[in-house]
């Protein structure tokens, strides 16, 4: 093999790798977060059930705060991880374009690196996945707690909100739905997939916060 494309292919992954562990750092740091906040969160909802009202005035103050920290957490996360799709599709562009170039001897070390770029894509579109679960969930435990809210409500203002919790569920089966296509998705598909789970995801924040607001109008 001739020393060119040898050359290129130490360069590729000596840089692939550099990325590949400044990457995976950053989304450890991220989920740590990401977890501690989930965990507290999850506390509050439990110490809800059990509270006195002037308690649960001040539980659900300090359980907005701390999803409005978990959800810009989260969009900080998936910024990062879908840039680091776009820079190995750039990888594998560029790949390519050397394969045509490459003798029939040097393909092997071009497809060699294309092979491994090709593996980190599936690694990183399941990191994304993972965190759409998770923040689908989220959501989920949200419309709980607002199912929990409208409980207590008087009768008259009962039929709108129940109108507005059935609109919740359905907005969020129609994410997980989307979720689950997306799982099943080819690479070629998986972007445009990708957009319809953030829509419909965005469709379940909408449902929640007008819920959430008919539940505090009709007390």
């Amino acid at each position: 093999m001739s020393s060119k494309p040898q050359e290129l292919k130490n360069k590729v992954t000596a840089d692939f790798e550099a990325d590949k562990k400044a990457f995976h750092e950053t989304m450890a740091k991220a989920q740590s977060h990401i977890d501690t906040a989930t965990a507290e969160i999850n506390k509050l909802r439990a110490d809800l059930k059990t509270e006195a009202a002037e308690s649960k005035t001040k539980t659900m103050a300090r359980l907005d705060e701390l999803t409005k920290n978990l959800d810009a957490a989260r969009k900080d996360q998936q910024a990062e991880i879908e840039a680091r799709l776009k820079g190995l599709h750039k990888d594998i562009e560029s790949i390519i374009a050397e394969l045509k170039r490459a003798s029939a001897e040097e393909r092997v070390a071009v497809e060699a690196t294309a092979k491994t770029v090709r593996e980190e894509c599936n690694i990183v579109r399941g990191t994304l996945i993972a965190s759409l679960e998770a923040e689908l969930a989220e959501w989920k435990a949200r419309i709980g707690t607002a199912v929990d809210a409208a409980a207590g409500k008087k009768a008259s203002s009962k039929a709108a909100i129940q109108a507005k919790i059935a609109d919740m569920h359905s907005k969020h089966d129609a994410a997980q739905k989307k979720l689950h296509a997306l799982k099943q998705a080819n690479a070629e598909a998986f972007d445009e997939l990708h957009h319809g789970v953030r829509t419909a995801i965005a469709d379940v924040k909408t449902a929640v916060q007008h819920a959430r607001a008919d539940i505090a109008a009709g007390s």
